[in-house]
């Protein structure tokens, strides 16, 4: 039977899709909406993983909203979890540069809320053996990590031999179903949310320990696309043939006791859609508010007792939650080819110098812009892209001259 169930909901306004003129959108339709329905009646706790450069942009620009989020956060309704900095894929990252996106980000979190955060959302659920262990260094106690990545992670299977063969993943099915036309896209969105349901029911031991040395491990809470569309599918409204109701019977089925229920991004309530029309914030809350009256509590990870998550350790491979759970997705375009080239090139440059503080000081602005992933991959904007390239440029005028 069901007791908990879990949600976290990431901010980024560097999102690869949108362009800055709609940000203000972005914050009516879809941040404060969200705020408010939360404020309004809502029991529990929700875990917020807000970016560096979305925090500057909502300092900046809707300083009363931070103040309304830092009421919720002393009041244990809302828990801020922490991330890179400016969103990049952390293993791409130097050792020294995966450093400091994690200490600034907890610092900010410190500074804001008074608090340390004591789990973390990796951008794109990106992570390493490496790069857990360096989170775990940090103090962090958990980390989101991508369930079918876990999965694979599991047996040898290598996708890029011929020899060997991997099961598709969710992810591309939802991804053939988006691009497919005509009656083939509704046959396709048919499979899709039937295997989506199928993993729902399968999807029942969420709270595990993986491997980031031979002594040390760190808690892994498995999160699920699975999941995260047919919530969000059922509380849209825009599917007829899939709603509450029967997202309510789907999750009475489910033999466990700690369900990931949604973890993705805000802007899919109120500014981006799904399908016909965006899912509005409040029908999450008020979705949410229907599990809390069935009994099931709506808490964090953080707030789950140790004997809860999975004693035995098991291996998690290097990763992510993209379609093939690679880091192809914002690495293999000849443009990200280059893009990685050049942005090596500065790393080496500054190991060289020791990563001088006087230096990085002038940099780190830009270095940040150059590291976030939407510049690349999952179909990023003009404008984003020429943010990065053009920060990259600033940086190599910067080293050039000093």
């Amino acid at each position: 039977m069901i007791e908990k169930a879990s949600v976290i909901l990431h901010w980024n306004t560097d999102y690869a899709e949108f362009p800055r003129s709609e940000f203000t959108k972005v914050v009516e339709l879809s941040y404060e909406p969200m705020i408010t329905a939360i404020e309004d009646g809502f029991i529990g706790t929700i875990c917020f993983n807000i970016t560096g450069h979305t925090f500057e942009y909502l300092t900046a620009n809707y300083p009363e909203l931070i103040d309304r989020i830092k009421r919720l956060v002393k009041a244990n309704v809302v828990e801020m979890l922490a991330t890179g900095y400016s969103h990049p894929i952390l293993p791409l990252l130097p050792r020294e540069r995966v450093a400091i996106q994690l200490k600034d980000h907890i610092a900010l979190l410190k500074k804001i809320f008074g608090k340390k955060p004591k789990g973390i959302w990796p951008p794109e659920l990106a992570v390493s053996p490496t790069v857990l262990s360096q989170i775990k260094k940090e103090g962090i106690e958990w980390t989101s990590v991508d369930y079918e990545h876990y999965q694979l992670s599991q047996f040898f299977g290598n996708d890029a031999n011929p020899f060997e063969i991997r099961e598709q993943t969710l992810t591309e099915f939802l991804v053939e179903a988006y691009w497919a036309k005509g009656i083939n896209k509704l046959r396709k969105y048919l499979k899709t949310m039937k295997l989506l349901k199928q993993a729902n029911l399968e999807h029942t031991e969420p709270l595990r320990r993986v491997t980031i040395s031979n002594e040390d491990t760190i808690k892994a809470y498995l999160s699920s696309v699975s999941w995260t569309n047919t919530t969000q599918l059922a509380v849209g409204g825009f599917v007829p043939i899939y709603d509450v109701k029967k997202h309510l019977k789907l999750i009475e089925k489910v033999d466990t006791k700690i369900l990931p229920l949604y973890t993705s991004d805000i802007e899919f309530f109120g500014y981006r859609e799904l399908g016909a029309s965006p899912a509005s914030p409040k029908s999450l809350i008020d979705f949410l508010n229907v599990l809390t009256k069935m009994g099931i509590r709506i808490t964090s990870p953080t707030q789950i007792p140790d004997e809860d998550w999975q004693e035995e350790p098991t291996y998690l491979s290097t990763g992510s939650w993209a379609p093939d759970t690679s880091f192809r997705i914002w690495t293999d375009s000849e443009d990200n080819t280059e893009f990685l080239r050049r942005a090596n090139e500065i790393y080496s440059i500054l190991r060289t110098r020791n990563w001088d503080k006087k230096l990085m000081k002038k940099l780190e602005s830009y270095l940040r812009i150059m590291e976030n992933s939407d510049s690349r991959g999952w179909g990023p904007i003009p404008e984003r892209k020429n943010e990065a390239y053009s920060a990259m440029a600033i940086i190599f005028d910067i080293l050039d001259k000093s």
